[in-house]
């Protein structure tokens, strides 16, 4: 059993929901500064680059078999290209880096959150109360928005620049996540 597998629901949900609503919150808070970070994150190729680092070292601890390393993943009947997955991050990431400097930053975030999704949907799956279906309802969507900026990251770049020159929408859609983090939190300490 991987390590994501054998999380407990309740603090996982838990962490989800107070990410949700502390990202929510400095959302609220500081509105003006988020859309100046928001406009001006996508042209950073240094953020990307960095991101993109963690994204292939996190890789590389799911591809490392190593009695010290419990995010070792199985990978059935492809553990004979496991030696050969391990030398191309490095190579890759070099390459994308270097070479793809221009939004390789929505390139990165798409796939962290792909990475990102593992975890509490590992955590939630099979799992009772009914309820932790609110995790994967709020996944899925990032996960189809994600799968999109890796393949098409100039949609990152379209949707920001749109998304900035709303501030209510930023308003009411950092509300709501706001509400369906305190929901997970709800329900993580009440039912799960």
């Amino acid at each position: 059993m991987h390590l994501y597998e054998s999380l407990a629901l309740a603090p996982t949900g838990f962490a989800m929901g107070m990410a949700l609503m502390l990202l929510s919150l400095y959302v609220l808070l500081c509105p003006e500064q988020f859309r100046k970070q928001l406009r001006a994150v996508h042209a950073k190729s240094s953020a990307g680059t960095v991101l993109l680092g963690i994204d292939f070292l996190w890789v590389a601890l799911l591809l490392l078999k190593a009695d010290w390393n419990p995010l070792c993943m199985p990978l059935f009947e492809f553990e004979s290209f496991r030696g050969i997955l391990l030398i191309l991050c490095p190579i890759i990431w070099f390459i994308m880096s270097s070479m793809i400097k221009e939004q390789i930053f929505a390139r990165a975030l798409g796939f962290f959150l792909l990475l990102m999704a593992i975890v509490p949907m590992s955590a939630a799956f099979m799992k009772d109360p009914a309820t932790r279906i609110l995790i994967p309802l709020w996944w899925y969507p990032v996960l189809t928005v994600a799968m999109f900026w890796v393949g098409k990251p100039y949609l990152f770049r379209d949707w920001v620049n749109w998304l900035v020159q709303r501030p209510r929408l930023i308003t009411w859609i950092a509300a709501g996540n706001f509400i369906y983090g305190l929901g997970i939190c709800t329900c993580a300490g009440l039912f799960w």
